[in-house]
């Protein structure tokens, strides 16, 4: 499969940053005792910076990376740092939903946390059966509210059973607002326990997924809402903030494409699909008919990508959605698109250079 270009806007001059040469260092090892040793200090030098309260060497790594790799070791290894390292150091963990709503008019969500119900649910699963023993938060967070949360505050959260208390009772407390129509959020119920909870995290939900998906659906049932919710596994809250952002953004495009595709079938039987970059580091995925004359509306789905985000797999989970909905006409863009460049049609496409991701895979 011949991958959609990158365009973020990566930097192209060297800055000068220890964690940035140690990041680079651990990617481009010849040998794993090099790498092993440019992780210890990479690891040293964040847990430094954030003891002594001083990380704007960190803010410039984060934003300065060269790359999706250099970016994805840096967060690692910052998500490590964050970890319970002894037995009086607190793990946080976060239990992400993304909810799919619909809503006849804008209303608000209320965000009580399901808590008594979702560690009675976890308590039924050995795998899990440990964070049922958490302090759970007795609210949900919104997505912003929890993306919004800094490293340093983590950091100070997690080192005795009284900061992670006074971090608890300083995050807010607030509705998720549902527009009208159709739309998809994630919420986030927050935990904390010892270190021991560290290995239970990141496992896959397996059988524990229909019953919490329950949990959620009652727990968020509101008048005047349609809810369909979708657990996602617990994890140290770095690593569920990114899993999450996927997600939603994953089932934001699934409802795009399909009430695009059922709209365009109703005017002609054939759907034409384009894939493209676009400067400023997004991919388009654009619907219509694949016949000029019948032409609709072009339909689009701007997918911003993350810093770490793998354009790979967001173009095969693409791919696989079309082979479900037996979308077979895909054009897919060699060049990317200039920021401010409107994607072609399906038929406008086909003068462009590219091709059928699909007849390629043959």
């Amino acid at each position: 499969m011949q991958i959609l270009p990158d365009t973020r806007p990566y930097p192209t001059d060297p800055v000068k940053n220890d964690l940035l040469l140690y990041a680079s260092q651990i990617a481009h090892a010849t040998s794993q005792a090099q790498r092993t040793l440019a992780k210890e200090q990479l690891h040293s030098k964040i847990n430094e910076m954030l003891i002594q309260n001083f990380y704007l060497g960190l803010s410039v790594a984060m934003s300065m990376a060269a790359n999706e790799q250099v970016y994805a070791i840096l967060m690692d290894e910052l998500d490590k740092v964050l970890q319970a390292k002894t037995d009086t150091e607190i793990q946080w963990f976060a239990l992400p939903v993304v909810v799919v709503a619909g809503a006849k008019q804008a209303q608000n969500l209320p965000l009580a946390a399901p808590s008594m119900e979702l560690a009675a649910c976890l308590a039924n699963y050995p795998t899990l059966r440990p964070l049922s023993h958490a302090t759970w938060l007795p609210h949900l967070l919104r997505a912003d509210d929890f993306a919004a949360i800094k490293a340093d505050a983590w950091f100070a959260a997690k080192q005795n059973i009284q900061a992670a208390q006074q971090f608890a009772q300083s995050l807010p407390q607030r509705a998720q607002a549902v527009p009208a129509d159709q739309s998809v959020h994630v919420l986030y119920a927050l935990a904390y326990g010892g270190a021991e909870i560290l290995s239970v995290l990141g496992q896959n939900l397996r059988e524990a997924a229909l019953p919490l998906m329950q949990v959620w659906q009652q727990s968020l049932a509101t008048q005047g809402l349609t809810l369909f919710t979708n657990p996602l596994s617990p994890n140290t809250p770095l690593a569920a903030l990114t899993d999450a952002s996927h997600m939603r953004l994953r089932m934001a495009l699934d409802v795009f494409a399909a009430n695009a595709i059922r709209a365009i079938r109703l005017q002609s039987p054939r759907v034409g699909v384009v894939m493209a970059a676009q400067e400023g580091g997004k991919l388009l995925f654009g619907f219509n008919t694949t016949d000029q004359a019948f032409e609709l509306p072009q339909l689009t789905f701007t997918w911003a990508l993350s810093p770490r985000e793998s354009i790979g797999v967001v173009q095969q989970n693409f791919l696989n959605l079309m082979a479900d909905c037996q979308v077979e006409h895909i054009y897919q863009l060699d060049k990317p698109l200039l920021e401010n460049e409107t994607l072609p049609t399906y038929s406008r496409a086909l003068q462009y250079a590219g091709h059928n991701p699909f007849l390629a895979a043959m």
